[in-house]
């Protein structure tokens, strides 16, 4: 069963990517899938929402105001963004995705297992197939409060 959040629980808040790895469970390689500097901002709301949209350090802006079908491409696969319902059970975070940049996910349950203190936020996955590489991964993100 889900506990309830509170205002003074230390998620709550406004937090800035400052790592993201991947880890092939094949291979056991370690990747940054978007980069050293990849760029995130994920808010948690003490009623249960989440808002999260990361980009690649590398991502480049269309020529003209209309993306031609290769730049379009390009830039869906340099970035993840959702919103919906999260919920704590002990130290792991399920994410309910409601509407998100791949329909996939809208619907889903997400699972997560994480750690926080007051400004530092850590979240690992449960072993997924990763929607950026397709290969069966664990990922890892550090998240610093946002100041």
């Amino acid at each position: 069963m889900s506990e309830p959040i509170h205002a003074g629980h230390p998620i709550v808040g406004t937090w800035q990517l400052s790592s993201f790895t991947e880890e092939n469970l094949e291979t056991r390689a370690v990747c940054y899938p978007f980069g050293e500097k990849a760029r995130a901002i994920v808010i948690y709301t003490v009623d249960g929402h989440v808002a999260t949209i990361f980009a690649a350090a590398d991502r480049k802006p269309p020529i003209a105001a209309q993306a031609t079908e290769q730049e379009a491409l390009a830039l869906y696969r340099s970035m993840i963004a959702f919103a919906g319902r999260y919920e704590l059970i002990g130290n792991r975070l399920i994410y309910h995705p409601e509407i998100s940049w791949n329909e996939a996910w809208n619907g889903t349950t997400q699972e997560r297992v994480f750690e926080v203190s007051r400004a530092r936020l850590e979240v690992k996955s449960v072993p997924v197939v990763s929607t950026l590489t397709g290969a069966r991964t664990v990922f890892s993100l550090a998240w610093e409060r946002a100041t």
